[in-house]
């Protein structure tokens, strides 16, 4: 473990650096089955959504109130052949004030 942190120290120095940044999943919706994404869900499960403009803003909002400098918008993709992917799109956005 020394040695580790005698490499790591030796290359990148002690420093940590981090991105204040608010993590906005817009969708939950996904076709894909990675191994690491803990949030997808399938058209009809409990918790398959789409976020609304007004959740959206509601995140990014509280987040910018926590100190938050950046936003990370993740997005699902299209489940094929998911008859009610149609009702689950997102709604127009308007302007907002």
């Amino acid at each position: 473990m020394r040695e580790a942190a005698a490499l790591r120290d030796a290359h990148w120095g002690r420093v940590v650096t981090y991105s204040r940044k608010v993590f906005v999943p817009l969708t939950t919706l996904c076709r894909d089955d990675c191994g690491y994404c803990v949030f997808v869900k399938r058209p009809g499960e409990p918790g398959a959504r789409v976020m609304t403009p007004d959740q959206v803003m509601a995140v990014v909002e509280g987040g910018a109130a926590l100190g938050c400098k950046e936003v990370l918008f993740s997005l699902g993709e299209k489940p094929s052949g998911a008859t009610r992917w149609r009702a689950m799109r997102w709604p127009r956005l308007g302007t907002r004030a």
